[in-house]
């Protein structure tokens, strides 16, 4: 993922950086993170990047005319995100094509919902590699129904309703599985919150398979949370 920031204040341009990659390190992103101290530097590079984080008020060139200028080159389809202490200034921004628009008083908070939000239009794709029966397997997480731990094992079943067991430990997996669409309900569970069908304040019923899952009350209140985000950004 290459992320670039532009950023008229070097102190904020190495801050961010640096959540950026925390970020990145959190949800198993390969990031590279460029910064720019001035819109026309962010304008003559001939880097393409996957997000544009941009300060909406910058000198010499604001951040809505950088905009303007990216639309024309390389960055034309680049997830750009717009940073500002002001909230009426949101609506022209959208005319160049924003995904989001995160307001300074609650930067990090904002920022990482709208990255949240953008894995999330990146997580039908994504696989991950796991060791089963002695040989390397690569899973699309997209056909990932559930995980239970059974035993010493953990136990991935899919939506063609079969299952693969692997000796890495639930929060390994965890650990790779894109965070926008798994939820951990229970110390011996994940669940795909695509392919939930049914659930109370005990149990989920997931597609695919005739079983219950196990919520734990520990995590029920940041389940319900989790899944009407994934709802509503669905």
């Amino acid at each position: 993922m290459r992320i670039a920031v532009c950023d008229d204040e070097n102190v904020f341009l190495k801050e961010i950086k640096n959540k950026l990659y925390e970020y990145s390190n959190v949800h198993n992103w390969e990031s590279v993170v460029d910064t720019y101290d001035c819109g026309f530097d962010l304008i003559n590079s001939d880097t393409k990047y996957d997000i544009i984080i941009l300060d909406y008020q910058m000198d010499k060139i604001n951040g809505l005319d950088t905009a303007k200028q990216l639309r024309k080159g390389i960055n034309k389809n680049s997830c750009l995100i717009f940073l500002t202490g002001y909230a009426e200034i949101a609506i022209p921004a959208y005319n160049v094509d924003t995904y989001r628009f995160v307001l300074k008083s609650s930067l990090y908070g904002g920022l990482f919902k709208a990255l949240d939000s953008y894995r999330k239009t990146l997580d039908s794709n994504f696989k991950i590699c796991i060791k089963a029966d002695g040989e390397h397997i690569t899973i699309n997480t997209n056909k990932i129904v559930y995980i239970e731990v059974q035993d010493k094992l953990c136990r991935i079943y899919l939506t063609n309703e079969k299952f693969y067991d692997t000796r890495q430990t639930l929060s390994c997996l965890y650990g790779l599985l894109p965070q926008a669409v798994f939820f951990k309900i229970h110390r011996s569970y994940i669940v795909n919150l695509k392919y939930i069908k049914q659930y109370n304040n005990s149990t989920v019923i997931p597609e695919f398979f005739d079983c219950k899952l196990p919520i734990s009350r520990t995590y029920f209140s940041k389940f319900c949370e989790k899944y009407y985000e994934f709802l509503r950004d669905s």
